[in-house]
């Protein structure tokens, strides 16, 4: 008895009504077995004998005109299929990307435009020397890890160990720029630090105020030209307004498009007090070193304003600002290095007003480098107040030759008293010299000093009256001439400098 043919998928999924259901276990095995009812579909009634049962390509491919979609297809033509229905879906993904891309277009600069970022910060990857546009993608990322990474260096860590720190120190960040000669005049003016000190948003005007070194040696000669790096790294031209010689002091005028800050100034500095001295490094971070101002005092031709701190200030820091804990500025690097100098911001406001105000800086010719009594040494301040009863004033460390005080018979090692009432430290002196400027320049021409002298070499003691004069300083070329002066305690002529402005 010959076998029963088997029904095929296509008869069972496309049969009349009298085709009776087949189970899925059914119509899964059938999928691989010729289909024995495929003449109900070609239009021809072949007899049941000569029908051959076997799926050719040709048959497929009228039963695919013929089928449905739900129809399955013969191992033979399946994997084309697939092969269509695979780039079928690639060109609708593709289709989708670029309905993406040009909606995110529309809205470009928006958050969900941007690229995800990697799971990881990746090391330096495998590169192909033609692959040019890796290349740019590895940069990219890689700057982007090093900007994200950026850390301050060992020493600025260490002084910033809290928030409160660090909170001063960008309080101060667009108060603090760094001045710098052209590559082509880079001998003229080693890089150092500034401080913006006057701010005009409406001009966009800022006045830098920092150090400098640079002295013309002819009066014809121009003046070096100056950059100013500002806080994001961009460039300004800096025009010398003013420079003073005692003070070592230079103002500069920029135009800045980024809005820049004036800090908020405080009092002198005292013995003692914690600082923060900032800079900026020739990569434009700031930098801060952490430290104390020390109980000592020191002074260098003529120069008796000078403080110091025992904290390590790193090269270009000359002309940044010193802060308190409190975020205020109360005075300026004056010499970096081990040990640093500083100079208290009370000189500094009176020099810069005074300047706005009459475009010079006055004060009295006093050349003599003082010491106060309160810092010296516990011996030799026992040995002052046992022998001379002296529990106050100054030293005399150093005076010039043939000056005014000398001829009054101020030597050194005498010990001297001022008669105003004008402060016990150096600083405070400097301050009420000052103050004598001032008046000068408002037109109180006439002025004196009165010192008490004491020789602690033997029981002399005297009241010396010294009649001042006046440096002008308008920050241009001056000459010097000598003037006739009577002195009082003797009928003798002596020739005393005055600095005439030009």
């Amino acid at each position: 008895m010959p076998p029963k043919p088997r029904r095929s998928v296509a008869a069972l999924s496309v049969g009349g009504h009298d085709a009776p259901e087949s189970s899925p276990a059914m119509s899964t095995r059938s999928k691989s077995t010729p289909d024995s009812d495929l003449r109900s579909h070609d239009g021809s009634n072949p007899s049941h004998e000569s029908w051959s049962g076997r799926l050719t390509r040709s048959r497929a491919k009228q039963i695919g005109q013929v089928l449905p979609i739900q129809a399955v297809e013969s191992p033979g033509i399946s994997s084309n299929n697939k092969k269509k229905r695979k780039r079928r879906e690639i060109e609708e993904d593709t289709a989708k990307k670029q309905a993406q891309m040009s909606s995110s277009a529309e809205g470009h600069g928006t958050l969900a435009s941007r690229p995800l970022p990697p799971m990881h910060p990746p090391t330096t990857p495998r590169v192909r020397k033609s692959s040019r546009i890796t290349r740019l993608e590895v940069d990219r990322l890689q700057k982007l890890t090093l900007r994200r990474n950026k850390e301050d260096d060992p020493s600025t860590a260490a002084a910033l160990p809290t928030p409160s720190h660090k909170n001063i120190v960008l309080g101060m960040s667009r108060s603090i720029v760094r001045v710098s000669s052209p590559p082509s005049e880079g001998i003229l003016i080693s890089p150092r630090t500034g401080i913006v000190i006057s701010w005009d948003g409406a001009t966009k005007r800022a006045m830098i105020l920092t150090l400098f070194t640079y002295f013309k040696k002819k009066p014809h000669e121009p003046q070096p030209e100056l950059q100013v790096h500002l806080p994001d790294k961009s460039i300004v031209q800096g025009r010398l307004r003013f420079m003073n010689h005692h003070y070592n002091l230079s103002i500069l005028e920029i135009t800045s498009e980024l809005p820049l800050q004036v800090p908020a100034f405080g009092s002198a500095p005292k013995y003692g007090q914690e600082i923060l001295a900032l800079s900026r490094d020739e990569n434009m971070s700031l930098v801060a070193r952490r430290g104390a101002i020390t109980w000592s005092d020191g002074s260098l031709m003529w120069r008796n304003h000078y403080m110091f701190v025992d904290c390590d200030v790193p090269e270009g820091g000359e002309g940044g600002p010193v802060v308190d804990t409190g975020g205020s500025t109360i005075g300026m690097v004056y010499i970096d290095g081990p040990g640093a100098v500083i100079i208290s911001i009370s000189i500094i406001c009176t020099f810069f007003e005074m300047w706005k105000q009459f475009s010079c800086v006055a004060r009295p010719v006093f050349e003599v480098d003082l010491k106060s009594v309160e810092l010296a040494g516990v011996s030799f301040r026992e040995e002052l107040s046992l022998k001379h009863n002296i529990n106050g004033g100054f030293i005399v460390e150093r005076i010039a030759d043939d000056s005014a005080l000398e001829h009054l018979g101020v030597r050194r090692g005498d010990v001297i008293f001022f008669e105003d009432e004008c402060g016990t430290t150096l600083p405070e002196i400097e301050d009420y010299l000052l103050s004598l400027g001032w008046r000068y320049l408002q037109g109180m021409k006439s002025m004196v000093l009165k010192l008490l002298v004491h020789d602690i070499e033997g029981p002399c003691k005297e009241t010396i009256t010294l009649p001042l004069e006046f440096s002008v300083d308008s920050g241009k070329v001056a000459r010097r001439c000598t003037a006739r002066l009577k002195l009082p305690r003797d009928d003798n002529f002596v020739n005393v400098s005055n600095l005439n402005v030009l």
